[in-house]
């Protein structure tokens, strides 16, 4: 029996550590940990280069993007904002390197090509940055500051 329940144990951990890993999985649990409401929050896409991702974000009729960075203790949120996430060179200047400025936004130009107008127009409406690495990343909600309401 002790047996049995050690490797229940071990598969539960590893499935956990594999979920955590898979970052189309562990970002949208981290967004929806610390945003979610009554208002589904609806996550996609999201688009992974290196260390860095950005995640579209839909709620209550407001909508963004995120720019996540990989850190020693998961993905955090960096910063939130609009249109700008679409540039590589204003990813660059956030510190991203040029390669994984120019990946990304690529990567984030396929992946919004099939969304529905209404949708592109949500993560559009976002506007200025506001910046969250000290704030949302440790675990602190908000009501997404900075977006026009």
């Amino acid at each position: 029996m002790k047996t049995i329940i050690a490797l229940l144990a071990c598969m539960l951990f590893a499935s956990m550590a594999s979920a955590d890993d898979d970052p189309l999985q562990a970002i949208p649990a981290r967004l929806k940990l610390l945003f979610e409401t009554p208002d589904i929050l609806d996550i996609a896409p999201v688009v992974v280069e290196a260390d860095w991702a950005i995640a579209g974000w839909r709620q209550d009729g407001r909508g963004g993007r995120a720019l996540l960075k990989k850190t020693h203790h998961g993905w955090s949120i960096y910063l939130s904002s609009g249109d700008s996430l679409k540039d590589a060179g204003t990813l660059e200047k956030i510190g991203l390197s040029a390669n994984d400025a120019t990946e990304l936004a690529a990567k984030l130009k396929d992946a919004e090509a099939g969304l529905d107008p209404s949708a592109l127009a949500l993560f559009s409406s976002f506007e200025g940055t506001v910046m969250m690495m000290n704030e949302a990343s440790n675990g602190a909600g908000g009501g997404h500051e900075g977006h026009a309401q």
